[in-house]
């Protein structure tokens, strides 16, 4: 694997990426878009991990960092813990494995089938070997001076260290064209590969190719490889810039409103999917 990037992206650690929050990533711009209450207040609220995130992140290690999981990662034995020998063992186990993250069984061998098909997937695993991961990008928007940052999951490199494309890895419940397209839509995925984009753009001074890498978390485990299309980078360029002219206000009025920001009712009708239903 090509381990340098000839690029202005910097190594820094997940918790340095994170420290300052005046700099806004892609997901604090999906919230944003939802309103700027639930930006706020994911702002100022200690972060806490759900099962999910946790699951996620396990992903993200053994299949872009897979020589770092063994470190990281621990797998829990049962133990006991109603009787006093079956406590003694877990919490020698415990303190054998301090500083790692525990997992189960059955989560590492979920984890070991996708890593599988996901190495199975031809394209998707000659991305993999080529790329370098957890890569940082700072830049300040000039339009309305506020600060960004991108790290993505992987930059996928040339034979001569330069950056080709970029690729997310997304965990996911079905991994069919048309149903990602779906969620892509839902989550804010547009958002973050325009956003990604455009700024790996500012960094090497072109622009490269975004994929995302869909996995499904149930058996059989099935693989996408996406790239996204001219169309779903104009309208999640048109959404992360909606989302920073809307971060601009809300900051200099410090005014941080949430769904009807002047207390009104609205007529609600049900969306147009469910209307297919409606036989003429």
């Amino acid at each position: 694997m090509l381990m340098k990037v000839n690029s202005p992206f910097i190594d820094i650690s997940a918790s340095q990426y994170h420290a300052d929050k005046s700099i806004v990533g892609h997901s604090a711009l999906v919230e944003m878009l939802r309103t700027p209450q639930h930006f706020h207040h994911r702002l100022h609220s200690p972060h806490v991990a759900t099962p999910a995130m946790e699951f996620g992140t396990a992903l993200h290690t053994i299949v872009l960092e897979p020589a770092s999981f063994a470190a990281t990662y621990a797998v829990a034995p049962k133990f006991d813990r109603r009787t006093k020998d079956g406590k003694a063992e877990a919490a020698a186990w415990e303190a054998a494995n301090t500083g790692k993250k525990f997992i189960t069984q059955d989560e590492l061998d979920t984890l070991s089938s996708m890593q599988q098909c996901i190495g199975a997937h031809t394209e998707a695993a000659s991305k993999l070997r080529r790329g370098v991961t957890e890569k940082s990008f700072f830049w300040t928007d000039e339009d309305t001076g506020i600060k960004c940052r991108i790290r993505p999951d992987l930059l996928v490199l040339d034979e001569y260290g330069e950056v080709e494309a970029a690729l997310d890895l997304k965990s996911t419940q079905n991994a069919e064209k048309r149903k990602f397209s779906r969620t892509m839509g839902d989550r804010g995925y547009d958002l973050q590969a325009a956003f990604y984009v455009d700024g790996i753009s500012l960094a090497i001074g072109r622009e490269v190719p975004f994929y995302f890498l869909a996995v499904e978390t149930t058996a059989p485990y099935g693989v996408a490889l996406y790239r996204t299309g001219k169309r779903t980078l104009e309208i999640g360029r048109s959404k992360y810039r909606a989302a920073l002219q809307m971060l601009q206000w809300c900051r200099e009025n410090d005014k941080w409103p949430s769904y009807q920001p002047f207390g009104e009712s609205e007529e609600i009708d049900v969306s147009e999917y469910e209307a297919r239903f409606i036989f003429e």
